[in-house]
C-alpha cells in the first residue's frame, strides 16, 4: 500500500484473450517491479492500444538489470540462489503467456530505470471465447 503506480492507457484494449494468462502476465511484471525496484520510485504501467492488431503493456520501474542476465532473464530458474523470493519461474511464465499470444516480451536498461515490454496479439483464434479488456 507504501508504493506509488502511474496507469496510462493509449487507444482500445479490448480483444479475445485468455484472461486468466494475461492476468498472471500484468501480476508477474508489476510483481517483479514490486520486488526489483526502488522502493521509494513509483512503478509506471502503460498499456498501448494504438495498434489496430496488438496490444503493448509496458512496466518501468527505477532499477537495472545486470547486463550478464539480460541474455537469459526468460529461462526458467534463473534467479537461483541469489533471488530474494520465488522459484525464477515468473518471467518465464510471463515469456511463454506472452508467446501463447503470439508475442514476445523483453526487458531493457533505460537512463531512469528498467521496461519490461511486452506486445502481444489482439485476436489469437482457439485462445478464448468471449472477448475481454486487458
Amino acid at each position: 500500500p507504501d508504493r506509488e503506480f502511474s496507469l496510462s492507457v493509449a487507444g482500445g484494449v479490448k480483444g479475445h484473450f485468455d484472461r486468466d494468462r494475461l492476468a498472471q502476465v500484468f501480476s508477474n511484471l508489476i510483481g517483479n517491479a514490486l520486488e526489483h525496484g526502488e522502493p521509494t520510485r513509483p512503478i509506471e504501467v502503460m498499456l498501448d492500444g494504438t495498434d489496430q492488431g496488438q496490444l503493448a503493456l509496458k512496466v518501468k520501474n527505477a532499477g537495472t538489470v545486470p547486463e550478464d542476465l539480460l541474455p537469459n532473464l526468460f529461462d526458467p530458474f534463473r534467479s537461483g540462489k541469489n533471488s530474494k523470493s520465488g522459484l525464477g519461474l515468473g518471467l518465464y511464465i510471463v515469456d511463454q503467456f506472452v508467446r501463447a499470444h503470439r508475442g514476445r516480451v523483453e526487458v531493457a536498461n533505460v537512463d531512469d530505470g528498467v521496461v519490461f515490454k511486452a506486445q502481444f496479439a489482439r485476436h489469437v483464434p482457439g485462445v478464448a471465447d468471449l472477448p475481454s479488456e486487458a
